[in-house]
């Protein structure tokens, strides 16, 4: 088996929530939101003194005039530091095997990621596109795909897509140590170094992502080594049927909770309905006369603001 050397990246560092620009006035450096580009809905930011200390570093840096600004924004990420490293999960850290589970409505047979061919994987923007995909609630497509050397947790992603009523559930499991693998276009990465990497307290406290990696773009089919249907596994990870049984009753339980939310927003009286109304009618919506689609509020006798809403 070959041993696949470590690559190492040197890529920002961001803080890991939007933070609002005056608790940070410092920062010379913001992720803010943007139109979409690149597969992006965000972009960098940066004052123009930095400019050139960045470039140093980072020699893609897109040209000033597209980047650099002193201000118009109100909440972003900032910029902790200009240059960290990363390494890719090579040597003898790499697994031998790796699982992902899969169903009938992912796109590509559930192999190649969603923002396959669209999505840039930048370092600039490295950290952002990882702490996306992360975030389950996020709808951005994502150059990464999940996968696990954990039969512990296909057990729990399999009753997950089970109780969410997928169908075509299979688990395969693929050799990552595979002629066929591109090393540096299919780069693997451990979720929990690049968590301790980034700093993010946040995320390092979540469980669910324990022994989980990312596979840049897709997984080279011919590395596959096994297919086998979730119907035909299941008993033997599950065999009590216990954690079906518990992640049915979490997802019906959350599907109550969001039908009752629905129908209390349903049930408003007709004047909170009008007040509403009559509240959004006094904000309109404009596109900045810069390349950024950016919703500008306005009030009579209020001063322009630019609200950004990056979320995690």
């Amino acid at each position: 088996m070959a041993n696949i050397p470590v690559e190492e990246v040197t890529v920002p560092r961001y803080g890991e929530r939007r933070i609002a620009q005056a608790t940070k006035p410092d920062a010379e450096a913001w992720i803010v939101d943007s139109k979409m580009e690149k597969g992006r809905n965000f972009k960098l930011w940066i004052r123009p003194e930095l400019y050139e200390d960045l470039h140093t570093i980072y020699h893609h840096l897109p040209d000033p005039e597209d980047i650099t600004r002193s201000g118009g924004f109100l909440h972003g990420r900032p910029m902790l530091e200009k240059a960290i490293t990363i390494k890719t999960c090579g040597g003898w850290r790499r697994p031998r095997r790796l699982f992902r589970v899969i169903h009938d409505r992912q796109p590509y047979g559930g192999i190649k990621a969603r923002g396959y061919g669209t999505v840039e994987i930048d370092p600039l923007y490295f950290q952002v596109l990882v702490q996306k995909h992360l975030n389950w609630s996020s709808r951005n497509p994502s150059p990464f795909i999940s996968v696990t050397n954990s039969l512990e947790k296909v057990k729990i992603i399999g009753a997950v897509y089970e109780a969410r009523g997928h169908t075509g559930i299979k688990v395969l499991e693929f050799n990552p140590h595979h002629q066929k693998w591109n090393y540096k276009e299919q780069r693997l990465w451990n979720v929990e170094d690049l968590v301790r990497a980034f700093d993010a307290g946040i995320l390092r406290g979540r469980r669910f992502l324990d022994q989980e990696f990312l596979v840049e773009n897709y997984i080279p089919p011919e590395s596959i080594t096994k297919s086998i249907s979730w119907k035909a596994i299941r008993t033997l990870l599950d065999p009590q049927g216990f954690s079906r049984r518990r992640m049915k009753r979490i997802i019906s339980n959350r599907t109550t909770q969001k039908r009752k939310r629905e129908q209390d927003d349903d049930g408003l009286e007709a004047d909170e309905v009008a007040r509403r109304d009559q509240e959004n009618n006094t904000l309109e919506v404009a596109r900045d006369e810069d390349e950024e689609e950016v919703g500008i509020t306005k009030r009579v006798g209020v001063k322009r603001a630019t609200d950004f809403k990056l979320r995690l």
